[in-house]
């Protein structure tokens, strides 16, 4: 498992919907109670996605995607085919053609 840094708080956008527990967990499956908890943690226990990470030796992408979920925070990941948000960054290199030498 890697080692990640606290990311900061606003890393993630928190929807304004509230995050309550269900009253009766024991006929969950061990998944869905595994991201009640995740979820719980974060919005309830006010823990960092690093330290439920830690906590429960659980993977940053589990983390994030039981988060999305159950609409704790917002997706925020790109959409198939369409374009970015925000002013693309990246830039492209200029092809550049072989010398020949004469």
């Amino acid at each position: 498992m890697g080692t990640f840094h606290d990311l900061p708080p606003d890393a993630f956008w928190l929807t304004e919907k509230k995050f309550s527990l269900p009253a009766e967990t024991s006929h969950l499956g061990s998944k869905l109670k595994r991201e009640i908890t995740i979820c719980n943690l974060f919005a309830n226990h006010h823990l960092s996605a690093t330290d439920i990470i830690r906590i429960l030796d659980e993977t940053y992408e589990n983390v994030v995607l039981s988060l999305i979920k159950h609409q704790v925070v917002h997706d925020r990941r790109q959409q198939a085919g369409a374009p970015p948000t925000q002013t693309e960054r990246r830039r492209t290199k200029k092809k550049v053609k072989p010398r020949t030498h004469s």
